[in-house]
């Protein structure tokens, strides 16, 4: 009879414990969500690749400091990901594509997803500015004012929030580059128009796939507005700049053929699927668009890294 008690204890503890297990991986989920993870990360591939293009010698990264740039900058990015998510979660309820986050579900309260946006913010700017240097932390302020304070509240009244959101979406590699170098050289530039350049047949990509969703949000976003001729249109036509811009580095002494003719080809499979776009119009082509999009901005800057270190 003991030990039959002892065994459904036993059992009982497992359960609990199990529960336990699975009630964190559903917070830890719904956390994901909160902060766009995905998009979180991409930011943090653009301010690594900036990053070690600021590197003077070679591969002589400093690794904490390498990791505790990109884990500031991380932090502030789920915190501007998770402001926004605050201020639209009235609209989130409305799309198909947002409905199930933890704020319009209800699985996280108002209060706990401002405490944890708070934290994050407050976190990445003091270790970016203990660890990097005031310049990078302001960076990463400006980033998350505009994408907070500006293109949130503008996807609802103006088409132009395209424009200001391309603008906070290009500060990340800058941060890296700052981060190194602590000052705004020539070559961040560049990084800042190719990023600023490379969003729009970015984000129209995506636009275009939840058009549907965005008009029920209300959401003034071009694709939502314009004749759609003209949006795929103009879609090209930033393809084109971003690879034009792109470029820029065969106009350096360091960078030789190689990297030219993969600027070449990955400029030319960028653009083919922005073509396709225009002709077909539909949402497979836009997907495909979607995917050589977000392959080619890593691709292009890891290109322009190793020829830099390289000389090829």
């Amino acid at each position: 009879m003991k030990a039959m008690t002892m065994l459904e204890v036993g059992e009982i503890r497992t359960r609990g414990l199990g529960q336990q297990v699975q009630d964190l991986v559903l917070k830890l989920s719904d956390y994901l969500q909160l902060v766009k993870f995905k998009l979180s990360a991409l930011v943090i591939i653009t301010v690594g690749l900036g990053y070690l293009l600021a590197l003077r010698n070679h591969w002589s990264v400093v690794l904490s400091h390498f990791a505790l740039t990109l884990l500031g900058t991380f932090l502030v990015a789920g915190a501007a990901n998770a402001f926004n998510q605050i201020l639209e979660r009235d609209v989130d309820a409305l799309m198909n594509r947002t409905r199930n986050r933890p704020l319009p579900s209800g699985r996280m309260s108002l209060l706990e997803g401002f405490i944890a946006a708070l934290l994050m913010a407050f976190s990445g700017l003091t270790i970016l500015v203990l660890v990097a240097n005031w310049k990078a932390a302001a960076m990463a302020a400006a980033a998350l004012t505009i994408y907070v304070f500006a293109y949130t509240p503008l996807k609802r009244r103006s088409e132009f929030c395209t424009i200001v959101g391309a603008i906070s979406g290009a500060i990340p590699p800058m941060i890296g580059w700052v981060a190194v170098r602590n000052e705004v050289g020539l070559e961040a530039l560049v990084l800042f128009a190719i990023q600023f350049l490379w969003q729009f047949p970015h984000f129209w990509a995506i636009a275009w796939l939840y058009r549907n969703d965005y008009q029920l949000a209300g959401f003034q976003i071009l694709p939502m507005r314009g004749e759609p001729n003209s949006v795929t249109r103009q879609t090209v036509h930033y393809t084109i700049a971003t690879v034009l811009v792109s470029a820029y580095p065969i106009l350096m002494v360091q960078e030789k053929a190689v990297f030219a003719l993969g600027v070449f080809l990955l400029g030319a499979w960028f653009i083919s699927a922005a073509l396709k776009f225009h002709r077909f119009k539909s949402q497979k082509s836009a997907k495909v668009l979607l995917s050589v999009a977000d392959a080619y901005l890593p691709l292009v800057l890891m290109l322009w890294i190793l020829a830099k270190r390289l000389g090829v």
